[in-house]
């Protein structure tokens, strides 16, 4: 087989990701668009190279002027064990062991060691959690190899003169988030990081909790930036189609935790039909302020879930939002286990993740690392098309149960006293439907807090005994028989009979007792 037919075979037949991946390996040379069935041998004169080539430096090759100063001192420890320091990159994010092998391989160069010094440590016991890091992967040699030459031109680049350094492309903008309207990105940060370290949230349930702050921080950006008054059935749809039953239930949760960051500010407004209304702040664990990091604010997008993820599965969705957080360039691979520890899940979780994601091509996965590939969920077809149907038809659901509940509020409203409602009307007289009341009611009480009492109407004229006791005698009636009386006597234009009716004393003499 050519070089053409196998560049072929790989292109047309392969994950996403493999041919960008496999290039980099073959000196970064350009891949050619060489059809599956070009049978043509390849061009005879391999010796030039494109304008925009550099090879890498040569195994024995040292920098010319190499720093005198000590390495930094989580190196030794790091060399040891292949425990990562405590530490954050340029960008904020914290230290991967990928990290840490880079930055070593950078020192050692700019120390004047090459390759072939590097190499020379495989068995040394003071190197062996350097080299735990090479030791399950197939392509050890091959990653040793770009690992150095990266590491090797940073080095070369940093220590090279002042004037040469200008000459470069060396003064680009950095892009950096804006920190979302009024810091609400920190505190949407801060708010996951918070339902990930409580322990509140577990299982299901703490996806649901974390989509459900995501979804709740997208309605505030759409609003005044500080507070939103939304319900169940939006935030369902903003969190990716989430059960409104799981979501009412992570909303009593929150509001019910000491130091959450879901704040109650009030409920729902009758005449402006909005919903309760709420606010994020940054919350508390064990009583200390919990802030977020830097690249945790910069994985934090206010924006909806994407629907495409109630099919993929949620802890999918997290994988790969942080994923992408700490590798934003496609291709570029982390180890599982440092992905695990920034997303704050088991390893075990992870994985399960991973493998649906690499289904869908979402990522490239291997044997101790992983790389998202840049594709986009909305870029599978067959489940887009069927979420986006799925969401259609909730909306159009949730639009036929608010116009009906707002018509029912709306018609209570013009026909009855409704006097306990906060921001509604207030009015002296008591309600005079209870029934009606107690509906609304039930709908405004807290879930840590009892229905606040029903009070009852005041009879507007005094009854008698004989009265209470006829009314109480219809409404057993009612209960046990199932009689439904179609009028009475008083709405027959009769006057209700007394005592003194000599009628009623003749049938009480006989026994006749209606």
């Amino acid at each position: 087989m050519t070089i053409t037919q196998a560049i072929a075979a790989f292109t047309t037949r392969s994950a996403p990701g493999l041919p960008h991946r496999l290039a980099n390996l073959l000196d970064h040379r350009p891949l050619s668009a060489t059809a599956a069935n070009d049978t043509e041998d390849p061009p005879t004169d391999r010796t030039s190279a494109p304008a925009d080539y550099k090879p890498g430096p040569a195994e024995d090759a040292r920098i010319a002027h190499p720093s005198a100063a000590p390495l930094r001192p989580w190196v030794p420890a790091f060399l040891t064990t292949g425990t990562p320091p405590d530490l954050v990159d340029p960008s904020g994010r914290p230290f991967t062991r990928s990290h840490a092998r880079l930055s070593i391989l950078e020192q050692h160069a700019a120390r004047g060691w090459s390759l072939i010094d590097i190499k020379a440590t495989r068995h040394d016991p003071t190197w062996a959690g350097f080299w735990s890091g090479y030791a399950h992967r197939r392509d050890a040699q091959k990653r040793l190899t770009i690992d150095w030459e990266r590491a090797y031109q940073h080095a070369e680049k940093r220590l090279s003169p002042t004037g040469q350094k200008s000459s470069q492309p060396a003064h680009k903008h950095k892009p950096t988030h804006t920190g979302g309207v009024g810091g609400l990105r920190w505190k949407l940060a801060a708010a996951r990081k918070w339902v990930l370290m409580s322990g509140h949230f577990t299982g299901r349930q703490q996806w649901t909790a974390l989509v459900v702050i995501t979804a709740l921080a997208y309605g505030i950006s759409l609003t005044d930036g500080q507070t939103v008054a939304t319900g169940g059935r939006w935030l369902s749809i903003a969190s990716g189609l989430t059960g409104e039953a799981s979501v009412w239930t992570v909303l009593r949760k929150l509001r019910s935790i000491d130091g959450s960051p879901l704040i109650y500010l009030e409920g729902w407004n009758a005449r402006a039909h909005t919903g309760d209304r709420y606010t994020l702040v940054t919350p508390k664990l064990d009583g200390r302020t919990l802030h977020a990091a830097e690249w945790e604010a910069f994985a934090a997008r206010i924006e909806p879930i994407d629907p495409v993820w109630s099919e993929l599965g949620l802890a999918a969705w997290w994988c790969y939002e942080i994923l992408r957080a700490i590798q934003p360039n496609a291709g570029e691979s982390v180890h599982p286990n440092d992905l695990a520890a920034a997303a704050h899940i088991s390893v075990k979780t992870v994985h399960r993740a991973l493998v649906k994601l690499q289904d869908h091509g979402l990522v490239d996965h291997g044997w101790g690392w992983v790389a998202h590939t840049g594709r986009s969920p909305r870029r599978l077809p067959i489940l887009t098309a069927q979420v986006d149907e799925r969401r259609a038809a909730r909306i159009t659901r949730h639009r036929a149960i608010r116009a009906e509940f707002w018509a029912f509020i709306d018609l209570i409203s013009a026909n009855y006293h409704i006097t306990d409602i906060p921001n509604y009307v207030s009015h002296t007289e008591p309600a005079h439907h209870p029934a009606a009341r107690d509906i609304v009611l039930d709908r405004r009480h807290t879930p840590n807090q009892p229905p606040p009492p029903t009070p009852q109407p005041k009879p507007r004229n005094k009854q008698s005994p004989t009265h209470i006791a006829d009314t109480h005698a219809l409404a057993l009636l009612q209960n046990v028989l199932g009689a439904t009386p179609l009028a009475t006597i008083a709405q027959r234009g009769k006057s209700p009979p007394t005592n003194s009716d000599p009628s009623r004393r003749r049938a009480r003499k006989r026994g006749d007792h209606r």
